[in-house]
């Protein structure tokens, strides 16, 4: 599992020194040899969990508008930069354009048995004013490749052979402007990035290859510090990740907070409904699951997380027993034994008979 598979690979990425290999053509080209000067001292910059000064390597524009500019940093994962990952980057191609320098880099990691793993083949781009060298975001190096389309308070950004379907945006912003309404949130501005797959969606962020591009289902990753999100296979309308925009800054460490966004707008491409039909499913063909460890399951199945459909489902219940009122009041819970114990009495050792026989109750007809 991916999630297995992050956990270990960040406590490696922590105590692994990086390595920064050159292996580029013509090294006697004084543009690539500054543009590549340029790119390492920024890379360094990335330890762990820290970041550099964005403001040191991207233009003024992109630094003011973005917390964060560089569309590849959490591409692998929403906490742990990208270039954390791999213990060496190899710089294998670089080219100048009359606009910028390209750059290539494979961020891999090489075990102890010269197994090599490829986490990310990422491209960036350079420009030098005269004065000093800054990136461009690549969907800006491309632009001959995207448009970009206004639509009440959502700015859209997408390949320009994708029709437009303003009758999908029009019912995304209807369902903004009620949440909104409901919840007491004023409007938000926000720049939507969406592409039909995983492989387009990262060469619009600028990567060739990331960890987890070969899953097909519907996803994305909202940034709320930034106001926009990365999305594939919705189309116009990703409610689940506006959501986020919304909710994560105030509900961020709620145990139920990405719960009540399965809940109100469903994941991986799937409405609710639907993946309470598939957690049925799923517990019809692994009986022994034992949803009193929802928290820490993992899955066999890679397009069902059980942790948020449990709590997108507890979502429901309050939800149909109090409506908003008593949704706000699940936020509120910084754990889920306090949540069970308070909102439904029950201490661990029963929720799994609990949680099994209300995805029954609420099973709908296939």
């Amino acid at each position: 599992m991916k999630f297995l598979f992050l956990s270990v690979f960040l406590v490696v990425s922590l105590i692994s020194r990086c390595q920064i290999f050159e292996n580029y053509v013509d090294t006697n080209n004084p543009k690539i040899t500054a543009a590549v000067s340029f790119y390492k001292q920024y890379l360094s910059g990335f330890k762990g969990y820290q970041t550099p000064d964005y403001s040191q390597y991207w233009c003024e524009n992109d630094s003011k508008r973005y917390q964060t500019p560089d569309p590849i940093v959490y591409s692998i994962s929403s906490e742990y930069p990208t270039y954390s990952f791999g213990t060496q980057k190899t710089i294998f191609y670089a080219k100048v354009h009359p606009e910028f320098v390209h750059l290539k880099t494979l961020m891999a990691h090489s075990d102890s048995l010269n197994n090599i793993t490829v986490y990310a083949i990422t491209n960036h781009y350079i420009v030098d004013n005269g004065k000093s060298l800054h990136f461009i975001r690549p969907i800006n190096a491309n632009s001959d490749q995207y448009k970009t389309v206004q639509n009440g308070n959502i700015t859209y950004h997408f390949s320009k052979e994708h029709n437009f379907n303003k009758a999908k945006s029009d019912s995304l912003l209807r369902v903004i402007k009620k949440f909104e309404s409901d919840w007491n949130f004023d409007p938000k501005k926000l720049d939507y990035y969406f592409t039909d797959t995983q492989d387009e969606l990262g060469f619009l962020r600028g990567l060739d290859y990331y960890y987890g591009m070969e899953q097909n289902t519907p996803s994305g990753m909202a940034f709320p510090e930034d106001a926009l999100i990365y999305c594939n296979g919705y189309g116009e309308n990703n409610f689940h990740e506006i959501l986020h925009l919304y909710l994560n800054p105030l509900y961020v460490k709620s145990p139920v907070n990405h719960g009540l966004i399965y809940y109100l707008g469903g994941g991986l491409g799937e409405s609710f409904d639907a993946l309470i039909n598939k957690m049925n499913l799923y517990l019809e063909t692994y009986p022994n699951t034992n949803l009193s460890e929802f928290e820490t399951l993992r899955t066999k199945d890679i397009t069902l997380h059980i942790n948020h459909t449990v709590a997108g489902l507890l979502c429901k219940i309050i939800d149909n027993k109090e409506g908003q009122k008593g949704l706000q009041r699940l936020l509120e819970y910084d754990n889920m034994t306090t949540l069970f114990q308070k909102e439904f009495g029950l201490e661990k050792h029963q929720w799994n008979e609990f949680l099994k026989a209300k995805f029954k109750r609420y099973q709908s007809a296939k």
